[in-house]
């Protein structure tokens, strides 16, 4: 089966660099995959282009620069006739809003996939979101990738009903470094300098991600075990107010700044727990099925998709946003309890493989391809 998968653009976000790992699931399922951006390729980010070039994709921009723009469509209508594709899928607003009336034209189906969590929005961007869901519940499938981005779309725009052809589907991430195994002493040294225990945050320092929350939660957790170290694994813009609180809480040697990491698999394996304390704004973290599919317990808040992803008491814990005495409690408990830690980890990795992988969402998305040709 041919599918003209079609993204916004090829930007730096989580949408976009899953295009990898799905274009390589997808051989092995007998799916042909055709990956197009609607936009121009001067919204293209290297490093994504160089992710997916490494997949063995050539990305191309049909180079569409406004959803009104009056040639976006038959351009669209000419491509998929182009690619003779079985299916159209959309990834993403405005390659949804263009794509499902240019597939009806073309004689072919689409299916449409929302990547985030509504939140209120205002002008251009509500009417910009309010089209492509429009577009896409006229679709063969609208494709929510969490339990809680689709519960919030219902809520927003069909609060009396469910769309019929409304279903999550969740992504998945290529398992193929992401495994259980030994921790490489550098690695672990680098993280923790010589603790026994290693907690990790893997997070952008952004406001959503609750980085704050944890930094409160560690004195709690120092109480208990006066060496563990909580490694910060990341950067970003929030670096400066996130060091002055440290300072603040006289956690200097309780926190190190471990910077952005291109070993994450090696970052899993070397720490004890993973720590994810964000606030809002998440909907399916990939570093959640990442930590799990290495064979490592996950503290996480219970916001947004990550429930969809951690078992609780089974492949992880959830805790409330925002709770520092929570995260403390429930790290402090795995730190003091390693068998209890090692058997979460290990039915995490069972539990991802299963669910999240590259696989079991081509598989998913498959059988959803296979339906909307029918």
């Amino acid at each position: 089966m041919r599918v003209l998968t079609l993204i916004d653009a090829f930007r730096m976000g989580g949408a976009e660099t899953l295009l990898a790992p799905l274009a390589v699931a997808a051989r092995d399922a007998g799916l042909e995959l055709d990956i197009v951006a609607v936009g121009p390729a001067s919204h293209n980010a290297a490093k994504t282009v160089e992710i997916l070039r490494d997949s063995g994709i050539e990305p191309r921009n049909l180079g569409v620069k406004r959803l009104l723009d009056p040639t976006a469509v038959p351009r669209l209508v000419a491509e998929i006739r182009r690619s003779r594709c079985d299916v159209v899928h959309a990834h993403l607003e405005m390659a949804m809003t263009l794509a499902v009336p240019a597939a009806a034209i073309a004689r072919r189906p689409a299916v449409c996939t929302f990547h985030h969590v509504q939140r209120p929005l205002e002008g251009r961007a509500a009417q910009r979101e309010r089209l492509a869901v429009a577009a896409a519940t006229r679709s063969r499938g609208a494709v929510f990738v969490s339990q809680a981005s689709l519960d919030s779309f219902h809520r927003a725009y069909r609060p009396t009903a469910t769309p019929p052809n409304w279903s999550v589907v969740h992504n998945g991430i290529d398992l193929t470094l992401y495994r259980p195994g030994p921790a490489d002493p550098e690695v672990r040294a680098a993280l923790g300098g010589g603790a026994e225990h290693v907690v990790v945050v893997p997070a952008a320092f952004r406001d959503f991600k609750g980085i704050p929350v944890a930094l409160s939660a560690w004195p709690a957790v120092r109480a208990r075990f006066p060496d563990a170290v909580l490694a910060l694994v990341g950067g970003g813009e929030l670096e400066d107010d996130l060091r002055k609180r440290v300072a603040d809480l006289g956690l200097h040697d309780a926190v190190r700044f471990a910077g952005v990491r291109s070993d994450m698999p090696d970052v899993y394996r070397a720490a004890d727990v993973v720590l994810l304390p964000s606030t809002h704004g998440e909907n399916l973290p990939t570093v959640v099925m990442e930590a799990g599919a290495s064979g490592k317990p996950v503290v996480a808040s219970a916001i947004g998709g990550i429930p969809d992803m951690v078992v609780p008491g089974e492949t992880g814990l959830l805790v409330p946003p925002h709770d520092p005495a929570a995260i403390a409690d429930a790290v402090a408990g795995l730190l003091a309890d390693s068998p209890r830690s090692q058997a979460l980890g290990a039915a995490a990795a069972t539990h991802v493989d299963a669910h999240f992988s590259a696989r079991a969402w081509v598989g998913n998305l498959r059988a959803l391809y296979y339906d909307a040709v029918r």
